[in-house]
């Protein structure tokens, strides 16, 4: 660089002794935009271009040439000049405005130019003569725009030098220090770029000025957007992210607070971080990262602030709206927003929207009115509607606690696409979340009131019920017990409604049933004079017809058929209860009698006759009682035989298994039937004596045994009683009585249960007279395990001896799932369609064999839990 500096002197000395002037030598011929990239130096450290040379030679000839005319020379001096001197300023002007050579990270890009040794004057006549060359040297042939070679050098300059700065700036580690790391390196990019266009604006008109910093700034900002890094990107979108979440309330997901409570964020707090923001906002105006790659990052942001601030602030809040009646509304008609809607609308309007209005009036490419703000109040209450679709499920389950969050969506979910969103989305979560084997069937129909409860709160027109209910009431349908759990509940005791037998039984029915508003005559749901009838939803099929009541009993029987499937199964169940020994039946009554308000006196007449059967059997078993107690002759005293005398034709099919009675029992028999046909003389008995009762007292030699047991239970234990034969093999006992199968097994069961028959090594049964025998023979454990007592019949076997803890678990898991089976899919299941279900269920496969499964199966069994019948396994009912 100094060899180049001696050069230059010595030719500008060479040709100032041929040509001498008291002016500076012209600058090179400036390089424009369109010719050359490469970066102007000034005079001080570039080599003299070969133009000086022509000039050179050209002046030496016409010195050496004195024959020349001088109306030539003339005309060649004024040119020249002109030129030489836009050259001079030329250099004068872009070597005061040209940007560093180099710039590091240290320096960043240095300080602003200082003075030089030009006077401001002859800054000033220089930016003059480029600015104006047509007026201040009209005869320089060779110009150029001192703007356009500005602009050109700093997109040169931002490529080279800028970019990788910011690319160091991209490799921080934190997100805030990839931005302030940016923003500096812009900041003073920016100082350098505008500085030179500033000495450019001193000698124009004021209004060019303003328009040539105008465009530079715009076509500046517009390389500056365009290149911004994905590292810059989600560092902005981070830091800016946090201080809009402090502005607009929303908590911090690092810091969640307790459901249903919002953080309650300082106000001068709120204010500072809202300075800052703003204050970020106008820094990144002034560097060019507010372009359009900002405005749709902060458009997102804005959305996303939305739905995370209905997500933390009203996920889960259900609570009932205290300051609405909102059981009085009529369907159709205004009411006042609920709480969660007035609290998202007025956080739109005074949070949501000011920040928006503060950002993009920084911004000043947007206007926002107040059109913007109700449709973003319309966007706020979609999103909350479409959070309290995917609560729905929860809110059903939890009602009537959840009150609040239907409101919220009954005021939301207005049009037909909403709806059919809603419908959608909840009987895909009734599909994965209730309607699988793992869930009884009691909890699927406790589901189904919340759900026709909820649905009527939200829709009146039931339009919304009957569209997600289809597929439950479908499987419904399939489970067998579904009728049964209905009508135990329809029966169940009042005083069980707060009580244990909720884990067992739909006694949410019982109240429901004295619910006058439950019971609704299809006269009384007419229209006609309906006083807050409205038209049917657009949604609404081509046979709707509204319903003005909840009617949760008539839903639940409407979705098992017809109504007939529903009355046998009630003819089926009331029949066990009045057969069993219960003292009086006035639920039974109460229950019946409402029920005849909604079937019709006539589908229930078998009913009718059922009850006035049992109540004829107490007063006419109490005549012929009477009548035996006139016959001692015929009759022992301690003749306790009890009958129920039922219509054959009234009652349902119940069967026949016969069986051999003690002779004693027949005896009774005989001579009740003796006296009944004498007080009936058009009437026979036909004795059903599986569906009989004893009361069994066995005296043994440690203890008394008082069982009531059934009576083909009773005959098995009275052959035991015959002195002659204490051993009974399960043959002999089969012959002997003449019992099926099945009977003769489970009353061989119930008694190794008791521990009064024990089953010897060669297959025969012999009476326990002491309990200490059993205990010699199998040992204590396996004598406590042998069968429960009266006081605990479902005291489960203790588990095998050597079994580990974790073995215990799993077979416990496995229990579950049999007994989910057993409940849920079928009621009986052979061997190897259990292990069939198990190892389709076992997500981690089922290793036991069949062999191993049936000894658990049979441990069961000896448990009381599960029985045998016909080869076929089934859960015992308790």
């Amino acid at each position: 660089m100094t060899a180049d500096t001696k050069w230059n002197s010595r030719k500008r000395r060479s040709v100032q002794s041929i040509f001498p002037t008291t002016s500076s030598q012209p600058t090179p011929y400036p390089t424009p935009s369109l010719r050359s990239t490469t970066q102007v130096q000034p005079p001080s450290e570039r080599p003299p271009p070969k133009r000086s040379h022509r000039r050179k030679e050209s002046r030496s000839a016409a010195l050496l040439a004195a024959t020349s005319s001088s109306s030539s020379s003339s005309s060649e001096k004024p040119s020249a000049a002109d030129q030489a001197r836009f050259d001079r300023s030329w250099h004068v002007v872009t070597s005061r405005i040209a940007l560093p050579a180099s710039v590091t990270v240290e320096d960043s890009f240095g300080p602003l130019p200082s003075s030089q040794d030009i006077s401001n004057s002859a800054l000033e006549d220089a930016l003059l003569d480029v600015l104006n060359p047509g007026s201040r040297v009209p005869l320089a042939t060779r110009t150029e725009d001192i703007l356009v070679w500005h602009i050109q050098q700093v997109r040169q300059h931002f490529v080279n030098h800028a970019l990788p700065l910011l690319a160091v700036c991209d490799d921080y580690s934190e997100h805030t220090e990839v931005l302030l790391g940016s923003m500096r390196t812009l900041e003073a990019a920016h100082r350098q770029y505008l500085y030179g266009l500033s000495l450019i604006a001193r000698a124009m008109d004021r209004d060019l000025a303003e328009g040539a910093l105008t465009k530079f700034r715009r076509d500046l900002h517009a390389t500056v957007g365009n290149s911004m890094s994905s590292a810059l990107t989600d560092a902005l979108r981070t830091v800016l992210g946090q201080l809009m979440k402090t502005v607009l309330g929303i908590e911090d997901s690092n810091h969640p607070t307790s459901k249903g409570k919002k953080q309650s964020l300082d106000p001068a707090r709120v204010e500072a971080t809202r300075k800052q923001l703003l204050e970020l906002v106008e820094s990144l105006c002034k560097v060019g990262l507010a372009g359009e790659r900002f405005q749709i990052l902060f458009a997102e942001l804005l959305d996303g602030m939305m739905v995370a601030y209905v997500k933390e602030s009203f996920a889960g809040m259900w609570e009932p709206n205290n300051d609405m009646d909102v059981k009085g509304l009529i369907p159709g008609h205004p009411a006042t927003q609920p709480r969660c809607i007035r609290e998202l609308s007025d956080w739109v309007e005074n949070h949501y929207s000011r920040l928006a209005v503060e950002v993009t009036t920084i911004l000043g490419t947007v206007q926002v009115s107040w059109t913007d703000v109700e449709k973003w109040k319309e966007i706020a209450v979609g999103r909350l509607a479409a959070l309290r679709i995917d609560e729905l499920f929860d809110i059903v389950i939890n009602w009537p606690d959840s009150e609040g969050g239907v409101e919220d969506l009954r005021f939301a979910v207005t049009t037909p696409k909403r709806r059919l969103q809603l419908t959608d989305a909840f009987s895909a979560a009734l599909q994965n979340r209730l309607l699988h084997a793992g869930r009884s069937t009691l909890d699927i129909l406790r589901t189904y009131i919340a759900m026709i409860r909820t649905f009527h709160r939200l829709d009146h027109s039931r339009v919304l019920l009957d569209r997600v209910a289809y597929s439950l009431q479908l499987y419904l349908c399939t489970r067998e017990d579904t009728v049964r759990i209905i009508v135990s509940g329809l029966l169940s005791n009042p005083k069980e409604v707060n009580s244990e037998a909720r884990r067992t039984k739909l006694v949410e029915l019982v109240e429901l049933l004295y619910d006058p508003d439950q019971y609704r005559s299809e006269r009384q749901d007419e229209e006609w004079d309906d006083l807050t009838w409205v038209p049917p939803p657009v949604d609404a099929g081509a046979n709707y017809k509204r319903r003005r009541s909840e009617d949760v009993i008539g839903t639940l029987i409407g979705a098992l058929g017809s109504p007939e499937v529903f009355i046998k199964e009630f003819q089926n169940i009331i029949g066990e209860r009045l057969l069993s020994d219960q003292a009086t039946f006035d639920q039974e009554v109460g229950v019946l009698d409402l029920l005849k308000k909604r079937f019709g006196e006539s589908s229930l007449q078998a009913c009718d006759v059922m009850i006035k059967d049992i109540e004829d059997s107490r007063r006419l078993d109490g005549v012929i009682h009477r009548g035996a107690i006139n016959r001692p002759d015929k009759v022992k005293r301690d003749w306790t035989i009890h009958a129920r005398i039922l219509s054959r034709l009234y009652w349902p099919e119940v069967g026949e298994e016969r069986f051999l009675l003690p002779a004693t029992v027949a005896d009774m028999q005989k001579m009740y039937e003796i006296i009944f046909e004498r007080l009936k003389p058009s009437r026979k008995i036909k004795w059903l004596n599986h569906l009989g009762q004893a009361t069994v007292e066995l005296e043994l030699e440690d203890r008394t045994v008082l069982e009531e047991v059934h009576t083909y239970e009773a005959a098995v234990i009275d052959a035991f009683s015959e002195e002659n034969n204490p051993n009974w093999t399960f043959e002999d006992l089969w012959m002997k009585l003449e019992m099926d199968e099945d009977l003769l097994t489970a009353a061989l069961g119930f008694w190794e249960k008791k521990r009064v028959l024990r089953k010897l090594p060669d297959e025969s049964y012999v009476v326990v007279e002491r309990l200490a025998d059993l205990e010699e023979a199998y040992g204590a454990g396996a004598a406590s395990s042998a069968g429960a007592s009266a006081d605990a019949p479902s005291t489960p076997r203790k588990a095998k001896p050597g079994i580990s803890e974790k073995e215990k678990e799993k077979r416990a898991v496995y229990w579950q799932f049999i007994v989910g089976m057993l409940t849920n899919s079928s009621s009986v299941m052979p061997l190897a369609q259990i292990a069939m279900m198990m190892k389709m269920l076992i997500a981690d496969g089922f290793p036991w064999t069949n062999e191993e499964l049936q000894e658990f199966l049979g441990e069961k069994v000896s448990e009381g839990e599960l029985e045998l019948v016909g080869g076929k396994y089934k859960l015992v009912k308790k």
